[in-house]
């Protein structure tokens, strides 16, 4: 700008700082150089926590401990093993990531969510797959429902677990039809699962065997199994 409306500038907005020497100013510039790297560090250290709170949730979920031990066991013995090698100042860091049992719920229903999105999206691709579905009992003796889906996957034959879902009633057929369609439901509502399948007569048509058809197929077998 032109030094004369920097001077105008000067004396009409900041009165104060006009009669200001120049090292004044430069001590200005360099707080405010100072503070954008203190909100830059801030910034990575908060999605560096983010991260490791992921990784954590992760672990726990894998070897199936409860969502409290995280703050009870990891996040101390962490601590402490900070404090012992580097020192009380990174101690600070490391008490950053929060470990609470509500957090690692969130995080690993986050994992579970984006694992799921990624899955129907290969599903979608693939345009055909085969679904089986198994009956087991948890540690209450609650009936579950497990159905693990194959499909092509870049010219090789991929395997993954679907869903786990409790059956409230009686495990016949029709209850685990009615399980396994809703799930469908649910898919078809929140990803449109089933917008680039043709609807004839209210069934949704996957190629020449509908949904239904294959779901009653699958139960048929499991019955033969027992």
């Amino acid at each position: 700008m032109v030094p004369s409306k920097l001077k105008r500038h000067l004396y009409s907005s900041h009165p104060s700082c006009a009669n200001k020497d120049k090292q004044y100013f430069k001590r200005c510039l360099e707080q405010n150089k100072k503070q954008k790297k203190f909100m830059k560090s801030a910034v990575t250290v908060s999605e560096k926590a983010l991260e490791a709170r992921y990784h954590v949730a992760k672990l726990i979920a894998r070897q199936k401990k409860p969502h409290t031990v995280g703050e009870t066991l990891i996040k101390p013995a962490c601590m402490e093993i900070v404090r012992l090698m580097l020192g009380p100042n990174e101690v600070k860091e490391v008490n950053k990531v929060s470990l609470s049992a509500d957090t690692v719920k969130r995080r690993i229903h986050d994992m579970s969510s984006d694992i799921l999105r990624t899955l129907i999206k290969k599903l979608l691709s693939a345009e055909k797959f085969a679904l089986q579905i198994d009956e087991t009992t948890d540690i209450k003796n609650k009936p579950q429902l497990i159905a693990i889906i194959r499909f092509v996957d870049e010219d090789f034959i991929k395997e993954h677990y679907l869903f786990c879902k409790e059956v409230p009633e009686r495990t016949t057929g029709e209850e685990i039809f009615r399980v396994t369609d809703d799930f469908f439901k649910i898919l078809s509502w929140i990803y449109r699962f089933f917008d680039n399948l043709r609807v004839t007569k209210n069934f949704r048509k996957f190629g020449s065997i509908t949904v239904e058809e294959r779901i009653r197929a699958e139960i048929t077998l499991l019955r033969i199994a027992q």
